[in-house]
């Protein structure tokens, strides 16, 4: 168990090492791809239209509830930050691009994801903080761009991505 754990943390700092050298590299080298924007602190995208920064992947699992999803992102400290938030409907549809040749990675399978910045989806229905005039919470089905509205109170299996200004 003991020889376990010291592999699995000597595994987990070497990626975080990779990672750091890989992104300064990159950085050094002032490459970055087109569409994907300068590299955020805390290994985000800050998308250059409109200043917000992404996280870089969406929370991984699905969030049944609006408020599941609102109250993940209002606790999530990331990068010394402390103030992500739920992003609204407007702001999910300014970084959707379903010409994008960005995938998705679910259950094992890649599909089209349609959107920028190189943002990782785990799931192709995205919560936002934006309700209609029926109360119904909107997500953002990022491989076409459509909305769905589903109430607040009621199971749908999406996920959240959360943004800062």
């Amino acid at each position: 168990m003991r020889n376990s754990m010291i592999y699995a943390n000597g595994a987990a700092l070497f990626l975080l090492l990779v990672f750091a050298m890989s992104g300064a590299q990159a950085r050094a080298q002032n490459q970055t791809p087109a569409n994907v924007g300068p590299v955020a602190p805390v290994g985000g995208w800050t998308d250059p239209a409109t200043g917000l920064t992404w996280t870089k992947q969406d929370n991984g699992g699905n969030m049944n509830y609006w408020n599941d999803a609102k109250s993940f992102c209002a606790n999530l400290k990331l990068g010394g930050y402390s103030d992500w938030r739920l992003p609204s409907f407007e702001e999910l549809q300014s970084i959707n691009d379903p010409r994008s040749a960005s995938t998705m990675v679910y259950e094992g399978k890649s599909y089209p994801s349609g959107i920028k910045g190189g943002i990782i989806l785990t799931g192709s229905m995205q919560w936002s903080a934006t309700q209609d005039s029926s109360g119904a919470a909107l997500l953002l089905y990022f491989p076409s761009g459509h909305r769905q509205a589903h109430l607040p109170d009621y199971p749908k299996a999406g996920r959240a991505l959360c943004v800062r200004r």
